[in-house]
């Protein structure tokens, strides 16, 4: 087989080439997509734990422990001790992390757009579908080897 039909290769070269792009035109916000993405959770349903927000980004809990460090730097999120458990930490947006919600949204918009131009609607919903094919089909085969995610 050739590297070109690979489909890591292919998944990999398209992944990345999307990431550079976006972290590109979020640059001047100061978000990159990975933040974007924390954020989006966030805006979507403020007050999450920190393994709330890696479940449903697919990352474990050290990666996300990362990005809501450099987020709180940044002054768009705070971790707060909940109050009915004080092992619990709860992750509330600040006054610009909420601010950032419309110009970063906009952005992605216009990025997906973009990115996805001569994909009809139908292409986009197959694309999607054969993607999570292909995710659930490696998570099942991972899981049946005995490999961690």
């Amino acid at each position: 087989m050739k590297l070109q039909d690979c489909i890591n290769f292919l998944l990999t070269n398209a992944q990345n080439t999307v990431f550079i792009y976006f972290k590109h035109e979020l640059h001047d916000l100061d978000v990159t997509p990975i933040q974007y993405a924390t954020l989006k959770c966030l805006w979507e349903q403020d007050g999450q734990m920190p393994s709330q927000l890696a479940e449903t980004l697919c990352l474990d809990s050290s990666t996300v422990t990362g990005i809501l460090g450099r987020l709180e730097d940044k002054h768009l999120i705070t971790r707060d001790f909940s109050t009915e458990d004080r092992r619990r930490v709860i992750v509330h947006l600040t006054k610009d992390g909420k601010a950032l919600e419309g110009p970063v949204n906009e952005i992605i918009t216009r990025l997906n757009n973009e990115v996805t131009q001569g994909l009809s609607a139908k292409d986009m919903d197959l694309f999607r579908h054969h993607l999570k094919v292909i995710s659930d089909n490696a998570a099942s085969l991972s899981q049946a080897a005995g490999a961690h995610k």
